[in-house]
């Protein structure tokens, strides 16, 4: 969302530039109506009926004005030469150019999404859907508790055996987004699930307890809350992104010879 917002901004930057009114000078310094525009959308929202009115939009105006006055004054005081303000204006370069690129990435990826729908590429069917619907109607709810070692997930096993799943969760697992949940993960259909843990979740029966279950991110120890058939009209468009992606994974495995992946970092072999 951050970048959306970023690429908006600077569109209506641009926009703006064409043609922008100038409501108030200070010295040499020009509040202009895109400028009162864009503050006045940042006043919290108790006090936007009366900034709207005449008496209220005049006194935020003063408002500017007097920032005006600050601004103006301090770029006469000699700030702009202390080394500290140097410093500042170069990690703020550098932030911005760091935003500029992401969103240049995100408005190249997303082009190239809309670009590989149109051509049929990565696109879905209704049909397929159905069909996809017809085959996996559940959803369900499931605990995990990540273990480093399958030694140490052998003991954790034996431990919430004996009950206490999601305190031992809590304490043990290494999936902190989830562990301060007692292990409970997103409600899945099939295709939300890492792909090591598919199965097993989906063959095993509400309560029970399997594991230890190997993943690229460690061991698993799973508790399946419960399951129920989804209603088509929830699960549509969760299985439209589903098969996308499975689309969109086969497209880009065909291009795997064109960009080959090194990786230097021993610890990520």
């Amino acid at each position: 969302m951050r970048i959306l917002a970023v690429i908006g901004c600077l569109f209506a930057l641009a926009a703006c530039g064409r043609r922008d009114p100038v409501l108030a000078k200070v010295g040499k310094l020009a509040i202009t109506q895109s400028e009162f525009q864009r503050k006045l959308a940042e006043v919290a929202p108790e006090y936007q009926t009366y900034v709207q009115t005449p008496h209220g939009r005049r006194q935020f105006l003063d408002v500017l004005i007097r920032e005006k006055i600050i601004l103006a004054a301090a770029a006469d005081s000699g700030v702009q030469k202390m080394p500290e303000y140097g410093k500042q204006i170069d990690q703020l370069k550098a932030e911005a150019e760091e935003r500029l690129k992401e969103g240049r990435e995100y408005l190249l990826t997303q082009l190239w999404l809309d670009d590989l729908r149109k051509k049929g590429v990565v696109s879905i069917t209704d049909a397929e859907v159905r069909k996809y619907y017809d085959e996996h109607p559940a959803e369900i709810h499931v605990r995990h508790i990540l273990l480093p070692t399958p030694e140490e997930a052998e003991t954790v096993l034996k431990r919430v055996r004996r009950g206490g799943f999601a305190e031992i969760a809590k304490s043990k697992s290494l999936d902190a987004e989830t562990a301060s949940e007692g292990g409970l993960m997103r409600p899945a259909i099939y295709g939300e699930v890492i792909p090591e843990l598919e199965d097993v979740v989906f063959k095993t029966k509400p309560g029970e307890i399997v594991g230890p279950v190997r993943s690229k991110f460690g061991y698993h120890i799973l508790r399946k809350e419960n399951e129920r058939r989804l209603p088509f009209s929830q699960a549509g468009d969760r299985i439209r992104k589903v098969l996308e992606k499975q689309k969109l994974d086969r497209y880009l495995q065909t291009m795997q010879a064109r960009y080959p992946v090194e990786v230097f970092n021993a610890q990520f072999d």
